[in-house]
C-alpha cells in the first residue's frame, strides 16, 4: 500500500531518487510496515534463543500465508489460484517439517 502510494521509480537518476526517498519519507504507510518489519526482525530473533535454526526458519515461512491472506483481504488485491496453492503447500511443507 505505502508502495502504491509512493509511484514507481521511472528514473534512476539521483535527483529523481532524491524525490522518490522524500515521498516515502512521508508516507505513513511506509512507516508502518518499517516498524512491523523490526517487530517481526526482533520476533525472530527472541525465537531463535529459545528454539533451534531447523524449527525456526520454517515456522516462518507461515509468513507467506499471512502476506498473502492480507493482501487479499486487507489489501483487496486479487490472488489468483495459483498463489493460493502455493500458500497452501507452504503450509503443508511447514506441517511435515514440524512433525
Amino acid at each position: 500500500r505505502g508502495m502504491k502510494a509512493v509511484g514507481e521509480v521511472s528514473s534512476f537518476r539521483p535527483a529523481a531518487l532524491l524525490q522518490v526517498l522524500r515521498r516515502m519519507i512521508r508516507t505513513r504507510s511506509i512507516w508502518f510496515a518499517v516498524f512491523w518489519k523490526a517487530a517481526s526482525f526482533f520476533s525472530f530473533l527472541a525465537l531463535l534463543t529459545h528454539a533451534d535454526l531447523s524449527w525456526v526458519v520454517p515456522a516462518t515461512a507461515v509468513s507467506f500465508v499471512v502476506e498473502t491472506v492480507a493482501a487479499r483481504y486487507l489489501l483487496g488485491e486479487q490472488v489468483n489460484r495459483t498463489r493460493w496453492a502455493g500458500a497452501f503447500c507452504v503450509c503443508l511443507g511447514v506441517a511435515l517439517i514440524s512433525l
